[in-house]
């Protein structure tokens, strides 16, 4: 089956589209539409309760930075400290009993 030439153009602008929202979403946006984020919470240093470190940081690369702390199977809470990212990952991230990992558990 031939592609013609007008429908690779049209591919290729949906595509740049995709791209365009992807970059206009910022981190925390697209880490709020990933069910797992509700399993998770600002990671807060007991040394230093009131000084909370920013869960999620727009890096320039594309990437995020995350900093959680996620619930383990007991209940309790696992720091994930300054992991990076790729923006367009955000939707594959899983909770593996406190750990973050992109994919399957």
């Amino acid at each position: 089956m031939r592609v013609s030439g007008v429908t690779r153009a049209i591919g290729f602008l949906l595509f740049l589209n995709g791209a365009a929202l992807l970059a206009e979403q910022d981190c925390l946006s697209m880490w709020q539409q990933n069910p797992v984020s509700k399993s998770c919470k600002a990671y807060v240093r007991a040394a230093a309760p009131d000084q909370i470190t920013p869960m999620l940081v727009d890096l320039e690369n594309g990437q995020c930075r995350i900093t959680l702390t996620c619930e383990n199977w007991y209940g309790g809470g696992i720091p994930n400290l300054s992991r990076d990212i790729e923006k367009a990952e955000l939707a594959n991230v899983h909770n593996c009993n406190g750990e973050l990992q992109v994919g399957p558990c």
